[in-house]
């Protein structure tokens, strides 16, 4: 997996072409209803974040994008989408997760990382809870169309690596 940071292009193109799931879950906290007006939208905020990646194929496609802001102080709030290409680079993504971004951001003083996630998107669920984030709670009617979220969450002193070695991070 190549990353870099993200380009408007990269993130319209991945939003544009992010999983249905995906799609579903970022438009239910969003005024957006197509892909088009939604991969514009996170095009503009996230490209203007400072702290937004393009995780890519080996030949530079972008396949998912991975944000990470901060909210408050020692807060800070990740969002991840991805295409249906996502298989090619999720066992470096996970490491990059795991190894460089949470750790990076127990450095930085953030004693917390969070991310909201829609109910019943349990694949993505398991995979937060690999990288350490744990469930705290659920978020009731919290999409336009009343979705329940589910709050997730990585709290210092609570993270656990579950790699033995990060040699092949990057």
């Amino acid at each position: 997996m190549i990353y870099r940071d993200a380009t408007f292009p990269d993130i319209y193109f991945t939003a544009l072409n992010m999983r249905e799931r995906d799609f579903l879950e970022i438009s239910a906290v969003s005024f957006c209803d197509t892909r088009e007006t939604l991969a514009t939208e996170i095009g503009r905020t996230w490209s203007a974040s400072g702290n937004c990646l393009a995780c890519c194929s080996d030949n530079g496609e972008p396949i998912a994008i991975l944000n990470y802001v901060p909210i408050r102080p020692g807060v800070w709030s990740m969002g991840l989408f991805a295409t249906d290409k996502i298989k090619q680079i999720g066992l470096s993504l996970t490491k990059l997760v795991c190894y460089d971004i949470i750790p990076a951001l127990d450095r930085a003083k953030a004693h917390r990382v969070e991310c909201h996630s829609i109910d019943g998107y349990d694949e993505i669920h398991r995979w937060l809870e690999f990288c350490g984030m744990r469930k705290e709670s659920v978020i009731r009617k919290y999409g336009k169309n009343e979705e329940d979220f589910i709050n997730f969450a990585w709290v210092r002193g609570s993270y656990s690596v579950p790699f033995q070695t990060s040699l092949e991070v990057h």
